[in-house]
């Protein structure tokens, strides 16, 4: 919480304007977007987050499609802050398990992430069971 809390003080420096939104409606703007962020998280088994034109996405996505394993697919661009504000991260793809961030294509916030290197160990398909 405390680091999600320098991470907004920082990025409020780079963008002033939205230090006023967070003072002004804050609570109700980031409850609404955590909540639709909720809901798009937990709508599937597996939900990606994807990026047009994202290479990382494609390799995620042909991994899982080989894998036989079925997602949803979202556009992240409407997802990012709220993103940023549960995981430290925006970049794409951004994939969940049953409601468990677990990482982009190779990688994530934890060493074992990333939707490659859990499909070649197994974790993966473990999380879905």
């Amino acid at each position: 919480e405390i680091l999600a809390e320098g991470r907004a003080r920082h990025r409020d420096r780079r963008r002033p304007g939205l230090q006023f939104l967070r003072s002004a409606q804050g609570t109700d703007v980031a409850a609404a977007m955590a909540d639709e962020l909720e809901k798009a998280i937990t709508s599937a088994d597996v939900v990606f987050f994807d990026m047009a034109g994202c290479p990382f996405c494609r390799m995620a996505e042909e991994a899982l499609t080989a894998k036989g394993i079925a997602f949803q697919k979202l556009p992240i661009a409407g997802f990012k802050p709220a993103l940023i504000e549960k995981t430290g991260k925006s970049s794409a793809p951004s994939v969940w398990i049953k409601g468990t961030y677990v990482g982009g294509c190779n990688d994530g916030t934890e060493p074992w992430h990333g939707v490659k290197p859990m499909l070649a160990s197994g974790k993966f398909e473990e999380m879905l069971k």
